[in-house]
């Protein structure tokens, strides 16, 4: 089953209401979250019943009220994903910033995917993927303006050193498993993971395992991936 969740400011979607939809095995919601608007009202007596519904909790109230509007708009989002996993039960969160048209990289809102399969993250992923028109990068659709990754440092040097480190960490470990969690972690998507495995491979910070006749020019599943050096 998959849901829209499409509202017109932050109420009538309560964390409760996702909980319950999360709660059957393949399921998942696509929500508008208009975090713009939840930073315009969180204080005001009248959205307090709507805030509680909407976050689950009253942790919403901790937020630095000397922070400026972008700090803030990220402790809600960050709560409000946080919810989602610990609350609402979501296997996999993955949120998806939509800038401000001629504001640069504010957000007004962002695209949270929200699921118990990690199907429908790879799916939802790889469609985002498909219309970014930069590599690593994953841009606002139907906004038509120069804006940056919805996600917060889409570097292809930062998914290198955050799966070479999963590695050392985790020792060896399946290409499935790297796959999957870089997938849930951060932004990559198949052919950027590969590549990026690719490269520790020649720099002779990883050995990939292959099974037999599994070409050397690329990782795929079934492989196995073993830190070997700084």
């Amino acid at each position: 089953m998959f849901f829209f969740v499409d509202p017109f400011g932050y109420s009538g979607f309560s964390m409760q209401t996702l909980k319950r939809i999360l709660s059957y095995p393949r399921s998942e919601i696509f929500i508008n979250y208009m975090v713009y608007d939840v930073v315009r009202f969180w204080e005001q007596d009248h959205a307090e019943q709507s805030m509680l519904e909407l976050f689950g909790t009253e942790e919403y109230k901790d937020v630095d009220e000397t922070q400026n509007a972008e700090q803030r708009q990220l402790f809600f989002m960050n709560l409000y994903c946080k919810n989602l996993r610990e609350i609402a039960k979501s296997r996999y969160v993955m949120p998806f910033r939509i800038n401000t048209p001629g504001q640069g990289v504010r957000p007004r809102y962002y695209l949270i995917h929200a699921s118990q399969h990690f199907k429908a993250l790879e799916v939802m992923k790889d469609n985002m993927a498909r219309v970014s028109d930069v590599e690593y990068r994953f841009e606002a659709i139907g906004v038509k303006t120069a804006q940056m990754s919805l996600f917060e440092d889409p570097g292809k040097v930062d998914l290198r050193n955050r799966i070479q480190e999963y590695s050392k960490e985790h020792g060896a470990t399946a290409y499935d498993e790297i796959e999957e969690w870089a997938y849930a972690n951060t932004n990559g998507v198949k052919k950027t993971i590969k590549e990026a495995l690719m490269q520790l491979e020649q720099e002779g910070l990883i050995e990939i395992q292959r099974k037999p006749r599994q070409r050397n020019n690329t990782v795929t599943k079934g492989a196995q991936i073993k830190f070997i050096g700084e």
